[in-house]
């Protein structure tokens, strides 16, 4: 028979800072974004709303949220999230967490979960409860189009790119990992955002710096150099199982010179983990694809995965 678990659910707070972050490092599902120190970097953006979950007095559970009004989110500040659990935590345990999240919303007077949920190719182990449960629920799922490299096998590179990495080289330009997050922001990612999209980075140059000095290994920049002037670069955010890039650009007087190619030939060739996630390739403010960045990424050997955000009805339960 399978064993009925008693969840008692309680709201972060300060003091349990460690806790929360050694249950992150062991978790089947958590990477570093989930560590206090990256969540509260905008904490005066958002009410923080986390969760922890306790079974025996053991902790079981995170759920790394923030509200507004009457809608719980896991979290709006983050590229993804959902319910962070170990490895070991098998269905009938995670079961009883969410349905005990659920209720313990219900009596906070949400109306609302939103999920934008954590790959399973980030895991060390499957990581697709949520895919199952949102079913018992009267709400809706909303899906956005990215793009990732297995690097499982020899990765096989369009002939373009191979070409113009190789005549990037011959033109003198250079890979390097560099500190010069100020250039980059100022020079690239800026001009390069407004022109393109009319928008702005989710981080502000301030933010991606203290962030940077709290988790040196895990966020790096780099870039391609032409007579020491960098002409393109990305950010990467480096995690156990999977590297992801979290912000490309480049000079537009320099795009065919094939810089931005061979930063992604050269960074892609010697990956060690595996996968590369050159995340999502939806229009903005859309679910629809953008064709182009799609076949750009698709070059370096991508190939297509879904990111589903789940919307679960708070006071709706079929289960």
């Amino acid at each position: 028979m399978v064993k009925k678990h008693s969840i008692k659910v309680i709201r972060y707070e300060n003091q349990l800072k460690n806790n929360w972050d050694s249950f992150v490092s062991e978790a089947k599902n958590g990477t570093f974004l989930f560590q206090r120190d990256f969540m509260e970097y905008h904490s005066d953006r958002f009410d923080d709303f986390s969760l922890m979950f306790f079974s025996d007095n053991e902790l079981v559970a995170l759920l790394p949220a923030c509200k507004i009004d009457t809608i719980c989110y896991s979290h709006k500040g983050l590229t993804y999230g959902g319910l962070i659990v170990k490895k070991e935590c098998k269905f009938a345990l995670y079961k009883d967490i969410f349905t005990a999240l659920i209720d313990f919303l219900r009596d906070q007077n949400f109306t609302e979960l939103i999920i934008k949920t954590i790959p399973s190719i980030y895991c060390e182990a499957g990581n697709d409860e949520l895919t199952f449960l949102h079913q018992f629920y009267g709400g809706s799922v909303e899906m956005n189009i990215g793009s990732v490299i297995y690097n499982r096998k020899e990765i096989v590179f369009s002939k373009s790119v191979v070409r113009n990495a190789k005549n990037a080289q011959k033109k003198g330009i250079e890979i390097r990992k560099s500190n010069d997050f100020k250039t980059f922001w100022n020079d690239l990612l800026l001009p390069r955002l407004e022109e393109r999209f009319s928008k702005k980075p989710i981080h502000s140059l301030d933010e991606i710096i203290y962030l940077k000095e709290r988790f040196p290994d895990e966020i790096e920049l780099y870039a391609s150099f032409l007579n020491d002037e960098m002409i393109a670069g990305t950010i990467l955010f480096n995690n156990k199982n999977f590297v992801k890039s979290q912000y490309i650009a480049s000079k537009s007087s320099y795009n065919k010179l094939g810089g931005l190619d061979l930063l992604h030939y050269e960074i892609i060739k010697n990956l060690k983990t595996n996968y590369f996630d050159f995340g999502t390739s939806s229009e903005d403010l859309s679910t629809a694809e953008n064709s182009n960045l799609l076949a750009w990424k698709e070059q370096f050997g991508a190939r297509t995965i879904v990111f589903p955000t789940y919307t679960f009805k708070i006071n709706q339960p079929k289960i």
